[in-house]
């Protein structure tokens, strides 16, 4: 059938607006317009004259805008952006993504929240204008928040949280990294009125004591994970308040808390049996006593993040190897500590990622040897699931390790910097069983041998160079 412009009306009424949209995104995705060919086909189906008119009432439909991501965009988006989406979404609009918007600010995001009051999925990553402002204004008028996320911006204060703790009760994951002016008493206000938190994120507070941990562990009983990155100040007594009133969780960072020991590996052991992600980068009083307590009362460990634990040795790997059959991943990467650009732990809720590339990092755990890279490949978890090893600075390792890991089949990347006593014959052995392993080492030049009859001291061709 062939329609007339003159029957441009007849499209719409005979098919219903979800269906026509469908039709214009096909032909949008898979059509090239300047084609003769595609565009005597729309004609003869009458959509050429529907497109014209229309096209924009339809895509400008708020119900057509639930979820939107202004991230690529974010240098451009101004706060009358915001007002614009705002108004025409209205109450449709349930997720929104501004992370990086520098230019929006306090104005803008008061219209968004007395437009979109059905908002569900709030992300404010980075913008560095918004003061406790928005944070009264969505708690005004965004009572079905679940998701909020004010990474770094660091005029909130504990007024914020105050706010927030009134008007949003049903919210689920607050990220407040690197938002510098919190205190425990922010945290008291927060908890008491968010007790259905599921994940609370609060790297680089660096203000936060043990006293905080524990309004955390006295109201917010539901929490899975907890990332406590960087503050410093947090000791072994406010990690045991937390495992004793929080049974359910899976996912906790550390990294940075310096001053804990094995009795927050103990309190985790004894009260936490789901935990599934522990980052503990830099606790270097952590021991192998405290790693062999945790491994065998929580099996269902998946992910580590042990860099610079410098005390641990060959055990912690033994137990670890026996007792946790799930782990994918020891990770301590030293570029990407707990960033998780959005490491797991920030998604745990809203993704159940599963690790499906296993990373085993133990760069400068200079006490692990070869006996320890031989219970690991033997075991589950590096037999099968092991993908990335790496060993930077692990001096006791030798080429006798690499014969170990030849029953790691999955293996593709290998990063041996720094491991002196690591060889070039070494790998190759090794590598003739394992052709697809990429191998990442570094071999100090050779030092030239003294020309004849000379007596200058000897030097590297480096230093020669220099």
């Amino acid at each position: 059938m062939v329609f007339s412009n003159n029957d441009e009306g007849l499209i719409n009424k005979k098919l219903p607006k979800e269906l026509l949209l469908r039709m214009l995104f096909s032909l949008l995705l898979n059509f090239t317009w300047s084609n003769p060919e595609c565009t005597k086909y729309v004609h003869s189906i009458g959509l050429d004259s529907f497109c014209n008119v229309a096209w924009n009432i339809l895509a400008l439909d708020g119900s057509n805008w639930q979820r939107i991501d202004l991230f690529n965009f974010q240098t451009d988006v101004e706060g009358r952006v915001v007002e614009n989406i705002s108004k025409r979404c209205g109450g449709f609009l349930r997720k929104l993504s501004l992370r990086g918007c520098i230019g929006v600010g306090d104005s803008s995001l008061k219209t968004f929240a007395q437009n979109c009051r059905n908002i569900e999925h709030l992300n404010l990553n980075g913008c560095t204008k918004i003061t406790d402002s928005t944070c009264y204004s969505l708690s005004r008028f965004c009572s079905k928040l679940k998701h909020l996320d004010l990474t770094s911006c660091v005029s909130i204060t504990n007024s914020s949280l105050k706010g927030i703790s009134e008007g949003c009760r049903n919210l689920e994951y607050l990220n407040l990294s690197w938002c510098d002016q919190i205190t425990k008493d922010g945290i008291e206000a927060l908890v008491r009125g968010c007790r259905g938190l599921k994940a609370l994120l609060l790297r680089g507070c660096t203000q936060l004591e043990d006293e905080a941990l524990k309004h955390i562990q006295n109201y917010c009983h539901e929490l899975v994970s907890l990332n406590f990155q960087s503050c410093s100040r947090i000791t072994d007594e406010g990690v045991v308040q937390i495992c004793r009133g929080c049974h359910r969780l899976q996912a906790l960072c550390l990294s940075g808390c310096s001053n804990l020991t094995d009795a927050s590996l103990t309190a985790l052991a004894l009260n936490c049996p789901r935990l599934q992600i522990l980052e503990a980068a830099r606790c270097s009083h952590l021991t192998d006593a405290g790693f062999t307590l945790l491994a065998r009362n929580c099996h269902d460990l998946e992910k580590m993040d042990l860099e610079e634990c410098i005390l641990i040795t060959d055990s912690t790997l033994v137990q670890l190897s026996v007792h946790c059959p799930k782990l994918q991943a020891l990770s301590g990467i030293s570029k990407s500590r707990c960033n998780v650009g959005e490491f797991p732990l920030l998604h745990i809720l809203a993704d159940h990622i599963s690790f499906t590339s296993a990373i085993l990092s133990l760069s400068h755990c200079e006490l692990i040897t070869d006996d320890g890279i031989l219970h690991l490949s033997n075991s589950t978890c590096g037999h099968e699931r092991l993908r990335v090893l790496e060993l930077d600075n692990c001096l006791l390792i030798t080429d006798v390790a690499l014969e170990h890991l030849e029953n790691c089949r999955g293996l593709e990347r290998l990063e041996l910097y720094d491991c002196q006593q690591v060889t070039r014959a070494g790998i190759k052995r090794m590598r003739a069983q394992l052709p697809h392993v990429k191998v990442h080492a570094y071999f100090a030049p050779v030092t030239p041998p003294t020309a004849v009859g000379g007596s200058g001291q000897r030097l590297c061709r480096c230093c020669v160079i220099l």
